[in-house]
């Protein structure tokens, strides 16, 4: 896979005076100061997930105010609990409890907030920037989790009832409905220093090994981070500060707009910080992503978890390792991401010694799945041995339903294209055919090689008009066009062409179907090694001329009768396209048509398939 690292662009004006005014750069310069990490290594992100679930069930609130979130978290895991926290707090436990004492203490009065989350630096001194984020607002989480429990529990509770009493809490929330305003800018505050949190910790589990510490996105990230974190435990500190406001004021609290206006603007500051964070993440995950074959992992996903369900079959002793190569020796330019675009996934099989079985067996695997093990170039020339071309070989791995007709013993139609009113035309005329016949015939839409937005379309309308079966997960579509290039590159691979073998001669002319204009379709039945295939226009036309035909049908059978009309439509003159896979890594020198047998003319094609 394959990254062009986008220039790193200046922020604009707004958005230097938000983070590199002199005010900013001298408060940076005293956090800065405080920072003297000591190594230490710590995955906090369960510790994160504790502290969100905790801002979100609290979000309940008072009656009337910011309800509605918490039956989406009523299933906290407990095993995330026990078993990835319990070693943690007991490494954190005191510092958190140092930070909810100092937030509480500090945030009960008119103090100074920048003094106050200086205060809190110095208590995380020896800490990551990740941990330091996560760690305050963990300790926040207490403060704010203790206010609200009482808040929900006293109506019902003695105990809480008490507490809250003592706080002076009942007085406060008679005027429950005054106070919205404002637990709906502290709510707010709180989302964004949670996304604010999540986005730095997501930057700490980057991989080093293709994100490094001079990759660009990464350097302007990297000073940033500090100054997220500034901000969020700022926020945290103007958080407390409201929460405690509220404790033992009772009736002499009053509610400012300007408390309301202090956490919006927060909240706003936070958030744009929050936006250029996430941005740089994109921009390395997409160096990290952009290339992944996602439909060939969707595939190898199922194939490997089918073989894990019967691991003690000889066919699944396996193992798949998935490694990305990224190249830095060259310069990331749009030429050198044009070269790697180029470039093939490869599958290389190795021996239970290590030794190269297969120096690519993915075309085997597209094949054959789980049954080409050991993967050498015997065991290909072995399964072909045992092939012919049949519907077993042309489709019944992309689709259960396929298996289930065969059972049944039924009429297959396998047809595609892009044109819906050829569509529309050709499955009626085949349904009102296959009755007239009283042949049970199953129709499967396969869309094309590159399917696209036109053949989603074409999916939810063959859906709503039940015009026939098709497959919802478009990865199926491409996964049955890349096993005939698959099967095309095989047989090659061992010396075969179309003037040799019949089977290479029944793929070539399923590519060039594919390489046309327009549509195509392929009749079989079950069992049975007869097949009919023809271009979108001739079997439309066969099957708006059944009654030309009908009788043969009684005679020898629908296919071969089918066939034998099919015959006497053809003419000479032909012209078929043939798009070889762009994934074979070699092109032959000659190429003869399918159709003819002639040598086919050579051009090389670029095609743009957009919708």
């Amino acid at each position: 896979m394959a990254i062009v690292p986008q220039k790193v662009q200046p922020y604009g004006r707004g958005d230097r005076s938000m983070f590199s005014s002199s005010d900013d750069n001298a408060m940076m310069k005293q956090i800065q100061a405080t920072h003297s990490p000591d190594g230490r290594e710590v995955d906090v992100k369960p510790l994160l997930q504790i502290t969100e679930d905790i801002f979100k069930r609290a979000s309940h609130g008072i009656p009337g105010i910011l309800q509605g979130t918490q039956g989406l978290f009523e299933g906290l895991d407990e095993k995330t609990i026990h078993s990835d926290v319990t070693e943690m707090l007991e490494l954190f436990s005191y510092t958190i409890s140092r930070i909810s004492c100092e937030i509480s203490c500090k945030c009960s009065g008119s103090g100074d907030a920048h003094a106050t989350t200086v205060s809190i630096f110095n208590i995380l001194t020896s800490y990551s920037w990740d941990s330091k984020v996560v760690l305050a607002l963990a300790a926040f989480a207490v403060n704010y989790g203790e206010f609200w429990l009482v808040v929900q529990l006293y109506p019902s509770n003695p105990l809480a009832k008490a507490v809250a009493f003592l706080k002076q809490l009942p007085e406060i929330l008679e005027r429950a409905e005054a106070l919205k305003p404002k637990f709906e800018a502290l709510n707010n505050l709180i989302k964004v220093m949670l996304d604010v949190t999540k986005c730095i910790v997501e930057f700490k589990e980057l991989p080093s090994q293709y994100i490094t510490a001079d990759t660009p996105a990464r350097v302007t990230a990297t000073a940033l981070i500090p100054t997220a974190v500034y901000w969020t435990i700022r926020s945290i500190v103007a958080c407390a500060s409201q929460i405690m406001g509220l404790i033992g004021m009772g009736h002499e609290y009053t509610s400012s707009t300007a408390e309301a206006w202090e956490l919006s603007s927060l909240a706003h500051k936070v958030n744009n910080i929050h936006s250029h964070l996430r941005k740089q993440l994109n921009l390395c995950n997409q160096y990290i992503d952009l290339e992944i074959p996602h439909e060939e992992l969707s595939i190898l996903l199922q194939m490997y978890s089918e073989a894990r369900q019967h691991p003690m079959r000889p066919e699944s002793q396996y193992e798949v390792v998935w490694l990305p190569v990224v190249d830095r020796s060259t310069p990331w330019d749009p030429e050198r991401k044009f070269v790697c675009e180029l470039t093939i996934s490869d599958a290389l099989a190795l021996d239970p010694q290590g030794k190269v079985a297969n120096l690519n067996a993915i075309h085997m695997m597209w094949i054959w799945g789980s049954l080409a093990f050991p993967f050498t170039s015997a065991r290909e020339e072995s399964l072909w041995r045992e092939e012919t071309w049949r519907i077993e070989l042309l489709a019944d791995s992309i689709d259960q339903m396929i298996n289930t007709w065969v059972n049944e013993g039924k009429h297959i139609c396998l047809y595609g294209g892009e044109d819906i009113e050829w569509i529309r035309k050709f499955t009626a005329s085949t349904r009102t055919v296959a009755r007239a016949a009283n042949t049970p015939m199953e129709m499967l839409y396969l869309g094309k090689s590159n399917p696209k937005e036109k053949v989603r379309r074409n999916n939810e309308i063959i859906a709503a008009e039940k015009l026939s079966h098709r497959i919802s997960d478009l990865n199926f579509i491409w996964f049955f066009w890349v096993r005939l290039e698959s099967m095309w590159y095989s047989k090659m691979q061992h010396g075969r062409s179309v003037e040799n073998d019949n089977i290479m001669q029944e793929i070539m002319t399923m590519l060039s179907f594919d390489g046309s204009e327009q549509g195509w379709a392929v009749i079989c039945r079950a069992g049975s090694v007869d097949m009919a295939k023809a271009k979108g226009d001739t079997i439309l036309q066969t099957m708006n001329e059944y009654d030309q035909w009908k009788e043969r049908v009684e005679e020898i059978g629908f296919v071969p009768a089918l066939n034998e009309y099919l015959l006497k439509l053809h003419t000479p003159h032909h012209c078929n396209r043939l798009i070889l896979p762009g994934a074979t890594g070699s092109i032959p020198e000659r190429v003869v048509c399918a159709e003819c047998g002639k040598a086919m003319e050579k051009f090389i094609m670029y095609r743009c398939c957009t919708d």
